[in-house]
């Protein structure tokens, strides 16, 4: 599965792995895979992660994973916390819709502030 992920990865996608990319991460099953396969192709990366505070405890649980994740594999974690339902409430759209918004525009500001070439995400 690495060969053929490393294979995609530098063909189709165009990877180049001299450079450093940001990977999304959540703490889910995609995003957690796909870091791994990240690493375990020899691709350097950083970790992204999205605190939401949409499910109590359960958020703070998921950022503390992905920070201990990231420690593990020796990369930096960048984290930012939302209050997605203010948001959502002064925009009104849905909290998908306002967190989606919030996600992509803090992504766009640190690859600029970073020089990242790129972000991936994981969803399935």
């Amino acid at each position: 599965m690495v060969d053929n992920f490393k294979a995609f990865a530098r063909k189709v996608i165009q990877l180049n792995p001299q450079q450093k990319y940001l990977l999304a991460i959540s703490g889910g099953v995609d995003s957690v895979v796909m870091a791994a396969l990240f690493h375990q192709s020899a691709f350097r990366f950083d970790f992204v992660h999205c605190n939401f505070r949409l499910r109590g405890g359960d958020s703070d649980k998921d950022e503390a994973f992905v920070q201990a994740l990231a420690q593990s594999y020796g990369v930096d974690c960048i984290v930012k916390s939302f209050d997605t339902q203010m948001y959502a409430s002064e925009q009104k759209i849905s909290i998908q819709m306002a967190a989606r918004d919030l996600r992509y525009a803090w992504f766009e500001h640190i690859l600029q502030d970073h020089q990242y070439p790129g972000i991936a995400t994981a969803h399935h």
